[in-house]
């Protein structure tokens, strides 16, 4: 598993920036009004210059990248290595409304890089209770081999459900708690093999998923979050910089700067 975080470029996020921090704040991001078709991002531009950087299609940033060559930071949706394990993500976002703007924003003809994904909304009434959402996304995955999904929502689907072909999360909100980041970015991590069928041994699996991402657009706040989180998991141990060097070698962190990516030590 590996969590790959991503300092947006200042013109995407300078519109929600805010706080005691001057921090970038997701939920205003992806704040959005109205719900079903007709449901709007209300920073629809700027989602739309985001959908574009995840594509390494933004502007701003392709200059740098044509200098940076081969060392060009992954992105999630052009980088080849990612685009082939991407298959099946799951995106984490802070309503009902903006899991329908992303949907219909998706859908628009600019965009039709995701129209060869099935997007299902796990979000509000209509989706189901608890694990009601869950077929849908079964029904979506068809033969999950040859299909691609994106499966959008704002807390259905983070606890207690297997998924094995989702391969990414997107974190797109604020998550209050460590346990609530983690426990959603842990769905991302259950197993997928199926039986090979061209074996000579009938019970030999074949491993589909030999990784997985987490991908975060609030750097700091992914940071924090593995701070905290790893300083509850050892009580045994008191030094807090022991602690996250020993989560991060589970869960190796690359950040994104703006030019490079590093992994975090």
């Amino acid at each position: 598993m590996v969590l790959l975080t991503y300092q947006l470029p200042d013109s995407i996020r300078e519109i929600a920036k805010q706080g005691e921090f001057n921090e970038f704040d997701l939920n205003v991001f992806f704040s959005a009004e109205r719900v079903g078709k007709k449901a709007i991002f209300t920073y629809q531009d700027e989602v739309q210059k985001w959908f574009d950087l995840i594509r390494g299609a933004f502007s701003e940033t392709t200059i740098d990248n044509l200098k940076l060559g081969a060392k060009k930071p992954p992105m999630p949706y052009s980088d080849v290595r990612l685009l082939n394990l991407l298959s099946h993500t799951f995106w984490f976002l802070p309503s009902v409304a903006s899991c329908h703007a992303m949907k219909n924003l998706m859908e628009q003809r600019q965009n039709k890089f995701f129209h060869d994904y099935e997007i299902i909304v796990a979000a509000g009434t209509s989706a189901g209770i608890g694990v009601e959402a869950l077929p849908p996304v079964f029904k979506a995955m068809d033969n999950p081999l040859k299909s691609k999904t994106i499966t959008l929502s704002c807390g259905k689907l983070i606890t207690g459900v297997t998924v094995p072909p989702w391969t990414g999360i997107f974190m797109l909100r604020n998550s209050s708690t460590p346990e609530t980041y983690f426990q959603a970015a842990f769905r991302v991590q259950s197993p997928w093999a199926i039986r090979n069928l061209d074996s000579t041994s009938p019970n030999k699996e074949q491993i589909i998923k030999e990784e997985c991402y987490v991908f975060d657009f609030a750097p700091d706040r992914a940071l924090r979050q593995i701070a905290d989180y790893s300083c509850r998991l050892n009580m045994n141990e008191s030094n807090p910089e022991k602690k996250v060097e020993e989560f991060i070698s589970f869960l190796p962190v690359l950040a994104y700067d703006g030019s490079s990516m590093k992994q975090i030590d």
